[in-house]
Protein backbone atom coordinates (compact mmCIF):
# COMPACT_ATOMS: atom_id res chain seq x y z
CA UNK A 1 0.00 0.00 0.00
CA UNK A 2 1.34 3.38 -0.93
CA UNK A 3 1.49 6.28 1.50
CA UNK A 4 -0.93 8.25 -0.71
CA UNK A 5 -3.74 5.78 0.05
CA UNK A 6 -3.70 6.36 3.80
CA UNK A 7 -5.92 9.42 3.49
CA UNK A 8 -8.66 7.41 1.83
CA UNK A 9 -8.20 4.55 4.27
CA UNK A 10 -8.45 6.91 7.23
CA UNK A 11 -11.56 8.59 5.78
CA UNK A 12 -13.23 5.21 5.28
CA UNK A 13 -12.26 4.15 8.83
CA UNK A 14 -13.78 7.32 10.30
CA UNK A 15 -16.91 6.95 8.16
CA UNK A 16 -17.50 3.36 9.29
CA UNK A 17 -17.11 4.29 12.96
CA UNK A 18 -19.40 7.31 12.52
CA UNK A 19 -22.09 5.13 10.93
CA UNK A 20 -21.71 2.60 13.75
CA UNK A 21 -22.12 5.24 16.48
CA UNK A 22 -25.10 6.85 14.74
CA UNK A 23 -26.75 3.42 14.44
CA UNK A 24 -25.98 2.64 18.09
CA UNK A 25 -27.44 5.97 19.19
CA UNK A 26 -30.66 5.48 17.23
CA UNK A 27 -31.11 1.91 18.53
CA UNK A 28 -30.59 3.11 22.11
CA UNK A 29 -33.24 5.81 21.60
CA UNK A 30 -35.70 3.28 20.18
CA UNK A 31 -35.12 0.91 23.11
CA UNK A 32 -35.66 3.73 25.59
CA UNK A 33 -38.92 4.66 23.85
CA UNK A 34 -40.14 1.05 23.92
CA UNK A 35 -39.24 0.72 27.62
CA UNK A 36 -41.16 3.92 28.35
CA UNK A 37 -44.19 2.67 26.43
CA UNK A 38 -44.01 -0.69 28.20
CA UNK A 39 -43.89 0.98 31.61
CA UNK A 40 -46.93 3.08 30.65
CA UNK A 41 -48.85 -0.03 29.54
CA UNK A 42 -47.89 -1.89 32.71
CA UNK A 43 -49.18 1.00 34.81
CA UNK A 44 -52.58 0.74 33.10
CA UNK A 45 -52.98 -2.97 33.90
CA UNK A 46 -54.70 -3.57 37.23
CA UNK A 47 -52.56 -5.47 39.75
CA UNK A 48 -53.87 -8.69 41.25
Amino acid sequence: MHIQNFGSLFAAYIAVWAIFFIYDFTVARRIARVEKDLAEIKSQIPHK
